[in-house]
């Protein structure tokens, strides 16, 4: 091996030693700086703040483990999820809100019809002449009176007698 190849070999591992210690001491997580210019204008970065401003530094918390991560995961889906039946949910109940809607206007049109109708037929009904049906008498039965032979006269009838006045004694 020549000079020139030990030294690669040395950098590479001298750099492989100083990425894995990074990543084994490095802080739980990576800290983010918030920069408030001169003018008030926000601005986040993980570098340094430009000349004027006030830095305020925010961690940020550690990233997940996978464990951590299929949890997150299954929570989302389950939110997906519930998310999805309510939006049908809503969804059904609006059409039924809809359907009863429109049974009812069926039903208001139906019986505005029906009234309409009714009074077409009355209309119809005091257009038209009323005739009254010729009413005739009955045909008397003739029944001679008795005649009476001349000279009998039916005895006279004495007029009925005069009621007492009230209390009777």
């Amino acid at each position: 091996m020549s000079g020139n190849d030990v030294a690669c070999a040395r950098s590479r591992v001298l750099g492989a030693v100083v990425v894995a210690s990074l990543m084994v001491f490095a802080p739980a997580g990576f800290a983010v700086n918030k920069c408030v210019g001169a003018d008030g204008k926000v601005t986040y970065t993980d570098g340094p703040c430009g000349g004027g401003s006030q830095v305020t530094r925010v961690e940020t918390p550690p990233p997940l483990t996978r464990e951590e991560q299929a949890a997150a995961m299954s929570r989302s889906e389950g939110l997906v999820r519930e998310a999805r039946e309510m939006e049908a949910r809503r969804a059904r109940e609006a059409a039924e809100r809809r359907r009863y809607e429109d049974m009812q206007r069926e039903s208001e049109a139906q019986r505005r019809q029906e009234e309409q109708d009714e009074a077409a037929r009355l209309s119809r009904m005091s257009a038209q002449p009323v005739y009254a049906a010729p009413i005739y008498p009955m045909p008397l039965r003739y029944r001679p009176h008795s005649v009476l032979p001349p000279g009998t006269q039916p005895a006279p009838v004495a007029p009925p007698a005069k009621m007492r006045a009230y209390p009777f004694r």
